[in-house]
């Protein structure tokens, strides 16, 4: 996805940089971007789905047939599909709790961000004048000073939210795993999404600064990106590696105490042992919320503001090339193996990207409107005017986003076609599986008929006939006759066997 996007960018940064980068060219760079954006969208959903119908888990199952997770509570009552016992919570009351307790709560956490953010902004901005009207020293180390405290604030902030949403969450009292984490993902979700863009927002549509936009969002930007990487990779590694060679002196001291009293164990053992001892010290991998977290984050800096800072896809490709080692070296060494899930797609975070990609065609038009080129380009236009044709494109791209959902399609062709042809297959399997057991009863009924009227016969022939050999043969050969037709209905021909057999 970022490699275009990184050669379009990279030749539109060394044209602002010559200041030969027109109007032209920077807004055709903004609609390739979201439409480059929603075309991989489309392609990954495929994707998917082929990976999806490969590992069997196309057709998503009823929820009522799940089963719901541990931390479910409820009285006791049955499932209306399968019948089974399990606990009954009211939708109506879990309605009422995330109306009247959630939302307010999670909308006061965010007004309260966002009250954070603007003090801090106020400060920094008022402090910045007065160091340009009186250059102290003391000024100068004093501007500084907002920057860190927002952060020491906004952190404790973030860790006391995600306290609060996992905290109501967990009084929703979801039903499924899958429900659970969508409502925390998007409480999550938003708390990030603010803390991270309201103060590009700022800069851009408040202040109108592109210069100060363009620099705090690379800063922004490097800057996450490098420090992610400590409490992500490097700290947990230290970590870990400090346990195992904690564990490992350990285990040779016990070794050495054995080995002291005369005992003898076989070393292959020990070995295993200690490996075993080893890998239950480690840490349990938490789940897939900070990397999609961080993708989610980069992706907003690449192409909400991609027509103020194009080059942010190479620094974004750059560090996607070394999160992918790095990632399969945190699973692979730093962390417990993880338990596999099936899903068949990324759950909500596809429509959080989705989301996105429909906001960034407002910010970049919007970015491409408040830059001074376009007041200079339509001199002659009214700000009226300017809007409208702002809307008007505005729409066109959305309906062209649109428009390539609707032409894409969301399940490749052969994938459709093999699911076809499963679906016919399973239908002729329950027809022939009809048809077999009509006949098998029919027959059932024809061999009760049979042996009433062979009870009948033999009744009327028994004072006639002292030696029954006549009656016994045809008995015998009508009966073989009939057991023949019996083992013949029960034995299905060859091509139906895989589908019976799946049933």
């Amino acid at each position: 996805m970022l490699v275009p996007a990184t050669i379009l960018g990279f030749s539109m940064f060394f044209l602002q940089w010559f200041s030969a980068g027109s109007l032209q060219s920077t807004a055709a760079f903004a609609i390739f971007n979201v439409l480059w954006a929603t075309f991989f969208f489309e392609r990954w959903k495929r994707y998917c789905n082929r990976l999806s119908y490969k590992w069997g888990v196309l057709n998503k199952t009823n929820q009522e047939l799940e089963l719901p997770r541990a931390q479910f509570k409820g009285s006791m009552g049955k499932n209306p599909v399968t019948g089974q016992p399990e606990p009954v919570y009211s939708v109506v009351q879990r309605n009422i709790w995330i109306g009247l307790v959630s939302a307010p709560v999670v909308t006061l956490c965010l007004f309260l961000t966002l009250y954070i953010l603007g003090t801090y902004l106020h400060t920094q901005l008022r402090l910045s004048e007065e160091y340009l009207k009186n250059p102290t020293i003391m000024l100068f180390f004093g501007k500084f000073a907002p920057s860190a405290v927002y952060t020491i604030c906004i952190n404790i902030f973030r860790s006391v939210y995600k306290y609060i949403a996992t905290w109501l969450t967990d009084k929703e009292n979801h039903r499924l795993q899958t429900s659970y984490e969508f409502h925390l993902i998007w409480k999550l979700l938003l708390f990030n999404f603010i803390n991270s863009f309201s103060s590009l927002f700022y800069i851009a549509f408040w202040l109108q600064d592109l210069d100060l936009l363009r620099s705090h969002l690379a800063a922004q930007l490097i800057t996450n990106q490098i420090l992610d990487q400590f409490p992500e990779t490097l700290m947990p590694y230290a970590k870990v590696q400090y346990e195992k060679w904690r564990l490992k002196r350990e285990l040779r001291n016990e070794q050495k105490k054995r080995t002291a009293r005369g005992e003898n164990v076989d070393p292959n053992f020990e070995a295993l042992r200690d490996q075993a001892t080893i890998e239950s010290e480690l840490p349990e991998y938490l789940g897939t919320f900070d990397d999609y977290l961080e993708l989610f984050l980069q992706f907003g800096y690449c192409f909400l503001f991609s027509s103020a800072f194009p080059i942010a896809a190479l620094f974004a490709l750059i560090n996607n090339v070394i999160e992918i080692r790095g990632d399969g070296f945190k699973l692979c060494n730093i962390m417990q193996r993880p338990f596999a899930r099936p899903a068949n797609s990324i759950g909500p975070w596809q429509l959080a990207f989705e989301l996105m990609g429909f906001a960034a065609v407002t910010t970049n038009l919007a970015l491409i409107y408040v830059s001074p080129p376009v007041h200079e380009y339509f001199s002659h236009a009214s700000d009226g005017q300017l809007i409208m044709a702002f809307v008007v494109i505005e729409h066109l791209l959305i309906f062209a986003k649109l428009g390539m959902t609707v032409i894409i399609p969301t399940v490749p062709r052969d994938v459709a076609i093999a699911m076809a042809k499963t679906e016919y297959d399973m239908k002729l399997a329950v027809k022939e599986r009809v048809r077999l057991s009509r006949k098998a009863s029919l027959l059932f009924y024809d061999v009760f008929c049979f042996s009433s009227a062979h009870r009948n016969l033999e009744r009327r022939l028994r004072p006639k006939f002292k030696q029954r050999d006549g009656l016994a043969v045809l008995y015998g050969v009508i009966q073989d006759r009939v057991l023949h037709q019996a083992h013949e209905v029960s034995r299905p021909p060859h091509r139906m066997m895989s589908p019976l057999s799946a049933l």
